[in-house]
């Protein structure tokens, strides 16, 4: 049951995915979701989702679980026009249970650059402010726990895929078994994913247009974090932690393929967002208390199960 943590984590991450950027039918919008499942013990997984909090261009959603067995989990995402924060953590303790959780955080919105003298197709040079960090823990002694922790972020220009970071890292039985990260950068419309060393960082990658008319863009951020213990005493845990993270960096300049700088252009969107500018990160990131309340349950978690384990 429990020896396909990986390949329950990418359909899981996936699954996420593919639900949140499904819900924007709208030209403009943002959505944020989170989900928690949890097995006590051979029970079957339960499932608890988030209640979207939304406003104007903005939507928040958090949700977490624990209970006395020494489980717990939580997910949270936030999105904005410009800005995305998602983060997720699980805790598994004792014989044969397991945590998951997720938060999600998608914006879509429909662009125009126009110019009075420019025609034809040309590139919009991007940048993207992505930070954040993978943990994954899992008891040397364990006979079967694993801890596993993915995140994923992607832009998509009417539908097609111009930046992307993928990231997972997974402990078995005390050991790092998989460290896994990629980023994909689309260049003169050429899209290349490659093995990177960190996820964090400033990227820029070119977004593909026409002159006068207007194209889809969209991103999201989906953290996900899976915890299983498989015998008695078995603890793991995973924190994948983007609360901070994904932020719209502006765009530097409009070229050709040869290279040639333009001028004489504006641009102009449905949300009213002005993407030629970088989102103000300095902007205070918008995580409810109780997230902070929750990180010191899993660490009490953590604690109260190592004490049962010297036992």
């Amino acid at each position: 049951m429990y020896n396909n943590s990986k390949k329950h984590s990418r359909w899981f991450l996936l699954s996420g995915l593919l639900l949140i950027s499904a819900s924007s039918a709208q030209a403009a919008s943002v959505n944020a979701a989170s989900t928690v499942l949890y097995d006590e013990g051979w029970s079957g997984l339960t499932a608890i989702y988030g209640s979207p909090i939304n406003s104007v261009g903005d939507s928040s959603s958090v949700v977490s679980y624990t209970s006395v067995n020494g489980l717990a989990a939580e997910g949270y995402g936030h999105a904005s026009f410009g800005a995305l924060h998602a983060s997720a953590s699980s805790v598994a303790t004792g014989d044969h249970t397991q945590t998951r959780a997720q938060g999600d955080a998608f914006w879509a919105d429909q662009l125009t650059i126009t110019s009075p003298t420019l025609t034809g197709t040309a590139f919009a040079r991007a940048n993207f402010f992505l930070t954040g960090g993978l943990a994954s823990y899992s008891d040397p002694a364990s006979a079967g726990a694993v801890g596993n922790s993915t995140v994923a972020a992607t832009v998509r220009i009417n539908g097609g895929t111009v930046f992307s970071t993928l990231g997972q890292l997974t402990s078995r039985n005390g050991a790092i078994t998989i460290d896994d990260k990629r980023r994909g950068l689309a260049v003169n419309g050429v899209f290349q994913m490659d093995p990177v060393s960190s996820l964090s960082g400033v990227f820029s990658f070119d977004i593909p247009f026409t002159f006068g008319t207007a194209f889809q863009m969209n991103a999201d951020l989906t953290a996900f974090t899976q915890a299983l213990a498989s015998a008695p005493g078995d603890l793991a845990s995973a924190y994948s932690n983007f609360g901070s993270s994904g932020y719209w960096g502006g765009i530097s300049e409009v070229h050709l393929a040869d290279g040639t700088v333009l001028s004489g252009y504006n641009l102009a969107s449905d949300s009213g967002f002005d993407w030629s500018n970088a989102y103000p990160t300095a902007a205070p990131v918008p995580i409810p208390a109780a997230l902070w309340l929750f990180g010191s349950g899993l660490l009490g978690l953590v604690g109260v199960a190592r004490c049962k384990k010297a036992a």
